[in-house]
């Protein structure tokens, strides 16, 4: 019979995920941009950022909120689901939310948001935007223009960006 000591360390805590999918979309973006990508953090997280994305070669940098889950949220229909707090959140200038289902350490699916866009595709709650996405392969929902199956296809879309961003 496991204590409560050993049932408190049974998986990570939200922080910690949080914490572990951030790192893994930083060194997955170095990889899979051939270290073009240059991910930073800030030093304190109080605006919704937690990566700030340079891109050696334009020399842009663009802020990204990221946003983690490990599972589906409902195996039947094979979705997921990511919540964006509105205290959080920055609507108005270039930046982006990468919401992330986890496997493991490694990303899994990804889905890479303008912060523009996300209010008007994100169901609005009280105090905050909700994105319920579908997971499973081919699928066609809202927010299927902004799926990305490995780390080679997020880099390339911030790459895309990069080259083709007004300024």
């Amino acid at each position: 019979m496991e204590t409560q000591a050993q049932e408190r360390f049974l998986r990570p805590t939200s922080t910690q995920t949080g914490q572990i999918a951030e790192a893994s979309v930083a060194s997955g973006l170095i990889l899979a941009s051939g270290g073009r990508l240059a991910p930073f953090r800030p030093f304190a997280d109080d605006d919704g950022i937690d990566l700030l994305i340079y891109d050696k070669a334009t020399r842009r940098s663009v802020p990204v909120q990221v946003k983690a889950r490990t599972g589906l949220d409902n195996d039947r229909t094979g979705t997921v689901q990511f919540d964006v707090r509105l205290a959080t959140f920055a609507a108005e200038g270039a930046g982006f939310i990468a919401a992330v289902l986890m496997d493991g350490a490694a990303v899994r699916l990804a889905w890479l948001i303008p912060t523009e866009e996300f209010a008007e595709v994100a169901r609005s709650g009280k105090e905050k935007l909700v994105m319920v996405a579908s997971a499973k392969p081919g699928s066609s929902d809202r927010y299927r223009a902004w799926r990305h199956d490995g780390m080679t296809s997020l880099a390339g879309a911030l790459i895309n960006h990069f080259e083709h961003a007004p300024g």
